[in-house]
């Protein structure tokens, strides 16, 4: 699957996001990914919420981040968000985080998501409608 429908969010650097050296700590861009990840399934008209409401979701089974330049206190992000491939019972999201501003690429990134019945906690297939919003 290509980079065919991205979504972009926003988030701005807070203080407590960053190190004693001034610059946003490493784990916190798995944060900001949970955002962008979030923010493309409600675009799609996906709510996690209402997943779970049926007895399922999914868990992330694998998460990587290349770090390219750091992001600081205050400065805006863009969070872009695609997906990458969907398979049977997984699926894995694409990431970029650009500092708004200046452009720059900091940090691109990759999760796998596997749904789960959450009553059994074992993998199932994904629901049709939820792959067929996935792979509009």
């Amino acid at each position: 699957m290509s980079k065919q429908h991205v979504v972009e969010t926003e988030v701005r650097v807070r203080y407590a996001e960053t190190d004693a050296q001034g610059m946003v700590y490493y784990s916190n861009y798995f944060v900001w990914f949970e955002v962008g990840r979030m923010a493309y399934l409600r675009e799609i008209g996906l709510e996690y919420a209402d997943l779970e409401q049926e007895g399922i979701g999914f868990v992330i089974a694998d998460a990587s981040c290349k770090y390219l330049s750091p992001a600081h206190f205050d400065e805006v992000l863009t969070i872009r968000t695609w997906v990458e491939d969907v398979k049977e019972k997984s699926f894995g999201f694409s990431y970029e985080i650009v500092n708004k501003e200046t452009g720059n690429l900091l940090a691109k990134g990759r999760t796998v998501q596997v749904f789960i019945n959450l009553r059994s906690g074992k993998a199932i297939s994904i629901p049709p409608r939820v792959n067929a919003l996935l792979r509009r």
